[in-house]
């Protein structure tokens, strides 16, 4: 009896599942991304607080830990990047997610002192794009080596590293900035964070999910 050949897994798949992370470059043209950063700045009154003190798994099986920072709805330009069919195809191929669905977005407003301690996203985040609006941004923490650590286990690291965890293991992840590529990395699946902010920050953040 004849059996169905397996199918050859794509190279990006298995370099995706392997980091957890790619960077998608010629998706966003510089008109575009200033179309994007000025709608941000007009939008900044309409910011909505984002802090919590605890640390906790979610039912999705995400994990938080204490944050503050606030998040910007979406305008216009913010939604058609989320939903662009261009954008969703490139980053299918380049994450070897062929079942990828856009979720929405949004724009995260980062203050003075303003930080996310370690956690992962929503379940709906398979994968997570960020886009920094603004240059030199620092850098997210980011910990491969965690990449589908249980809850549990996340509360063990917090508990021994802190919410801002450093050391062997614990390493960071930049986002583009008016280069015309945007950052996909694992968001439900590898643990990130962001220390206190010395100034202002505005970071894209947009979610799609696995099918």
């Amino acid at each position: 009896m004849d059996t169905e050949a397996p199918v050859e897994r794509l190279p990006a798949r298995t370099a995706w599942e392997e980091t957890g992370t790619a960077v998608v470059p010629g998706v966003l043209e510089p008109d575009r991304f200033k179309a994007l950063a000025e709608e941000a700045h007009g939008r900044v009154g309409l910011f909505a607080p984002h802090v919590h003190e605890h640390t906790a798994a979610h039912r999705d099986g995400s994990f938080a830990s204490p944050v503050h920072c606030g998040f910007i709805p979406p305008g216009p330009a913010l939604e058609a990047l989320a939903y662009d069919k261009a954008l969703l195809m490139a980053l299918r191929e380049a994450t070897g997610i062929p079942r990828l669905i856009p979720r929405g977005g949004a724009v995260v407003l980062y203050r003075e002192g303003d930080f996310q301690g370690l956690h992962t996203d929503s379940v709906k985040s398979t994968v997570t794009v960020a886009v920094a609006l603004t240059e030199d941004l620092p850098p997210m923490g980011w910990a491969p080596k965690l990449l589908g650590a249980f809850p549990d286990r996340l509360g063990e690291v917090v508990t021994e590293h802190g919410i801002f965890p450093e050391g062997e293991g614990f390493t960071t992840l930049a986002h583009p900035y008016g280069d015309g590529s945007v950052r996909a990395f694992a968001g439900y699946h590898v643990p990130h964070w962001r220390r206190p902010m010395k100034s202002t920050g505005l970071l894209v953040t947009m979610s799609f999910m696995d099918l």
